[in-house]
């Protein structure tokens, strides 16, 4: 089910204008460069949404179309396909071979990207996928995740009595902020590449601010970085990163992209 031998190349720009409806529809790009104290960082993000397996497969590679034919449910399937698209046109730059663009994983499963030095942290839930290609200099970590109630009580039990009453503190909604906790934690554990293969507590927050049209989170234990949090419809969407990396009003910027590209699709 792999591409035949002899199949053309397939270009982002050939990609993208055969599929242009679909484009048009299910994919947001966006560019950005931070200027830190010292020196700029550049970073690509991408934000996908695909229901029901409508997304093209032309930009897979044979080996990737066979993994994706090989799963026997539609919504692995769909996560599969999420990460992919949204990884390779974050990665993209207009002639680049899409099936060449090749996402391997480490040995804690963080991605990486082949013959590349520069880095890609990804995400996916439900119907859209995201995922940041940045500057190797920097360390970044994304998450997105669907508000849903009957995931409450799992995030309650990862939520410390600190933190707890931080959401009462704020005006935003209950389950919302639960959910967007959870992010900036799976986040920031994408940063250090470990997943929670630590304990959770190490990962909290101690302090959130509503900023412009998102919040800013602060951690209890890594006083270095960053959260930028959207809240928007079912959905939030967290971005971890170096504080440093958000002079000159990059933490403005950032947010103003962050909630374009997760305007509902």
């Amino acid at each position: 089910m792999g591409k035949r031998i002899g199949a053309p190349d397939m270009l982002y720009t050939t990609f993208a204008s055969r599929n242009e409806a679909f484009f048009s529809k299910a994919v947001r790009r966006r560019t950005i460069r931070l200027n830190g104290p010292d020196e700029a960082y550049d970073l690509n993000l991408c934000v996908a949404s695909i229901h029901q397996e409508a997304a093209p497969l032309e930009f897979l590679s044979p080996s990737e179309t066979d993994k994706y034919f090989s799963f026997k449910y539609q919504r692995r399937r769909n996560s599969y396909l999420l990460g992919k698209l949204a990884a390779k046109l974050a990665i993209a730059s207009e002639e680049d071979d899409l099936d060449h663009i090749i996402i391997e994983h480490g040995i804690l499963c963080q991605p990486i990207v082949a013959g590349s030095d520069r880095k890609i942290t990804i995400t996916h839930s439900d119907s859209i996928g995201a995922a940041v290609y940045y500057d190797p200099r920097l360390l970044i970590g994304i998450d997105i995740e669907v508000v849903d109630q009957k995931t409450e009580d799992a995030l309650k039990k990862v939520t410390s009595q600190d933190e707890e009453a931080l959401i009462n503190q704020s005006d935003a909604d209950y389950g919302a902020m639960l959910t967007m906790l959870w992010t900036i934690k799976e986040a920031m554990s994408k940063v250090i590449q470990t997943g929670f293969t630590v304990a959770p507590d190490m990962f909290e927050i101690s302090e959130i601010a509503r900023k412009e049209a998102g919040f800013i989170s602060q951690f209890k234990n890594f006083p270095q970085f960053q959260a930028i949090s959207i809240l928007s419809h079912e959905y939030v969407l967290t971005v971890v990163l170096p504080r440093k990396a958000m002079a000159d009003a990059g933490e403005y910027r950032l947010t103003q992209i962050l909630q374009e590209l997760l305007q509902p699709f």
